[in-house]
């Protein structure tokens, strides 16, 4: 039963504030976050519960090799199997962007890494670590990535090549404010090698509306609504639909 909800399970870039404070001179920069609601890639990964997130970034507004590596809390993992104890994700990136004018084109690889205690299962399932290659192109306030994984997804058996399409936009409205949109694409691909189930059952697309508020201090609030139309018959914990509506708020601090 675990690669039925691990495919649901982010990581990596999706549901991160909307804006950060540009830096310049520092090549090491990053942000604390805290969330009532950590949601990733549409779905809800602490479970309605708050979380915490931050990020360390080399070198994150120049041409040229950059990387970084963040960690959030998570809950969905020991809620779905008691005696389980992992409750990080660890994400590490790295790669190469380019700049031109109002263009940015950037390209790397993605590692996610659940750290923890897991205890067996039967069937045997692996765990949910798990590797994707990326692109990202943006246009001023307009971006879209493609991420691909080059291992089994979040342990879904035979489930290479799945891949998550984020479309997004960002518009100042006055000196502070800024109004957001995102439309997202899970596709998972492959075949259940015991079942013989398509793993396509588990694809969805997801949706979101935020608007930011920056302050002094390197301050920002960001409200979020945030939606999918995956099917609560694999998207469901404990009562709780983790792909239905919901509404996030993260409070960051960059430095």
């Amino acid at each position: 039963m675990r690669q039925l909800f691990v495919l649901a399970v982010f990581a990596g870039t999706c549901a991160l504030p909307a804006a950060h404070a540009e830096h310049t001179a520092n090549p090491i920069t990053g942000y604390v976050a805290f969330m009532n609601n950590y949601i990733g890639r549409g779905l809800a990964q602490s479970v309605g519960q708050p979380s915490v997130q931050a990020e360390l970034d080399y070198n994150n507004t120049s041409t040229g090799f950059y990387a970084g590596v963040d960690g959030t809390s998570i809950n969905w993992i020991d809620q779905l199997y008691p005696g389980d104890s992992v409750s990080l994700e660890v994400d590490g990136y790295a790669g190469y962007r380019w700049l031109a004018g109002d263009w940015t084109f950037k390209s790397g690889l993605l590692r996610m890494q659940f750290p923890g205690r897991y205890v067996p299962q039967t069937p045997p399932v692996d765990e949910p670590n798990t590797t994707e290659a990326f692109g990202f192109i943006g246009w001023r306030g307009l971006s879209a990535k493609l991420n691909y994984a080059v291992t089994d997804s979040f342990g879904t058996p035979d489930s290479k090549g799945s891949w998550y399409l984020d479309l997004s936009a960002a518009e100042p409205v006055g000196e502070n404010w800024t109004l957001g949109a995102h439309l997202g694409r899970k596709q998972s691909r492959g075949t259940n090698p015991v079942t013989g189930l398509e793993n396509t059952r588990f694809s969805y697309t997801d949706y979101k509306l935020s608007i930011s508020r920056a302050f002094s201090g390197n301050l920002s609030l960001t409200l979020a609504w945030t939606w999918t139309n995956a099917n609560p018959a694999f998207y469901t914990l404990n009562g709780y639909d983790v792909g239905g509506h919901h509404f996030a708020i993260t409070l960051e601090r960059d430095f």
